[in-house]
């Protein structure tokens, strides 16, 4: 019994991981010319985009689910030129909820950092909102881009900032604006009008998504000044 309980786990895991792999939605040509650009390699699985100058303030970011974190890369090189460290961890299968804890170990990795936010898009977002909840006391902001919490209540008068970024064509955005309108006394919204769910990162395919109206530079423009203003205003 014991070897076939094995067996049917072992079925069940391989089966799990080529699921996600096939699943993963690879970065686009555009990402991947930021990466080559800008000398971006992954550093032990992390992809990690310095400023310029030396820095205090740093912005942890969970991928979204089933999104290869390379996607990121033209708003986390944009977040960095502006003078923030960014750094995208890579998921146990792409899947946020299996890596939830990764930022512990990025911030270790970065004891220069005095600021950290951690943020994450959609699914990738409602994880960090999961450990931001459990670690408030070592965070200093919460960004959701076109995410929301699997419970709103928890973050109503939360001890630490929080900005939700939605796009106007994103059809998660009611679900978005609820967690917005819970939590408004103590949060900031900012709405990308035109703008879809997969055009905060660059990949291929979104199942079920809105047709933006915008391009995916826009819209990732306008993601990353609503980060930076955002950041600028943190201690």
């Amino acid at each position: 019994m014991l070897i076939g309980i094995l067996v049917i786990f072992l079925i069940g895991t391989v089966g799990l991981v080529g699921w996600a792999t096939v699943r993963t939605q690879e970065a686009t040509e555009r990402a991947v010319e930021v990466l080559q650009e800008n000398g971006i390699q992954r550093e032990d699985g992390q992809l990690v985009f310095r400023p310029d100058s030396p820095t205090k303030k740093g912005l942890i970011y969970y991928p979204g689910g089933l999104v290869d974190p390379e996607a990121y890369a033209v708003t986390a090189q944009g977040i960095a030129d502006a003078g923030y460290l960014v750094v995208i961890p890579k998921m146990p299968l792409n899947l946020a909820f299996a890596g939830i804890n990764r930022a512990d170990t990025i911030r270790s990795d970065f004891p220069e950092i005095e600021t950290w936010v951690i943020g994450g898009h959609s699914l990738g977002g409602a994880m960090a909102a999961e450990y931001a909840k459990n670690n408030v006391d070592n965070l200093d902001g919460l960004i959701m881009y076109a995410s929301y919490p699997a419970n709103n209540e928890d973050f109503v008068d939360f001890p630490i900032p929080i900005l939700t970024i939605m796009g106007s064509r994103d059809p998660g955005t009611p679900q978005q604006e609820a967690f917005y309108e819970a939590i408004s006394d103590s949060a900031e919204r900012f709405v990308v009008e035109g703008g879809n769910h997969r055009q905060y990162a660059d990949y291929t395919y979104q199942p079920d998504d809105g047709i933006a109206t915008i391009s995916a530079a826009v819209q990732q423009e306008q993601i990353i000044a609503a980060t930076v203003q955002f950041l600028d205003t943190l201690e």
